[in-house]
């Protein structure tokens, strides 16, 4: 359900995504899922391993079990750019909604094929600034009431 809703939301900007860019986007919102629910073993299928936050992450650690179902819409995604750069990168700003913290947080993000997968990379602001053109963000969901 959630992903068909993503992909019918990401027709902002100049043309359809590619079907890599898809995954791509469906990979964000997977990360969405696996922060929301503090679920350690999908965050280890979806990020890099020589992350610093990779080593902490326990196996059969999951936390918050149904809280993805529970959020709803209360996520953002945003693209920053319409296809993978000249190094095959693609720079993400993810936002959503914790219940338990009653705010919004937010993660960048930097995605890479690993052996042909998208795999993800949480960078900070400024790699992001670096890299990412704001005047480029296509909005692949907007949550309704993101403050």
């Amino acid at each position: 359900m959630f992903l068909l809703l993503l992909i019918g939301c990401s027709k902002q900007g100049g043309t359809e995504p590619s079907a890599d860019v898809k995954s791509a986007d469906a990979l964000a919102l997977t990360y969405i899922q696996a922060s929301v629910e503090f679920d350690d073993d999908l965050l280890k299928t979806i990020l890099f391993s020589d992350q610093p936050r990779y080593a902490n992450l326990k196996a059969g650690k999951h936390s918050n079990p149904g809280n993805f179902e529970k959020l709803g819409e209360k996520y953002s995604i945003y693209r920053y750019s319409e296809k993978p750069n000249e190094q095959g990168q693609i720079y993400y700003k993810v936002s959503y909604f914790l219940d338990n913290h009653q705010k919004y947080f937010s993660d960048l993000l930097r995605m890479s094929k690993e052996d042909e997968q998208w795999k993800i990379r949480e960078i900070d602001e400024e790699e992001m600034s670096r890299n990412a053109n704001p005047d480029e963000v296509i909005t692949v969901h907007k949550s309704d009431d993101e403050g």
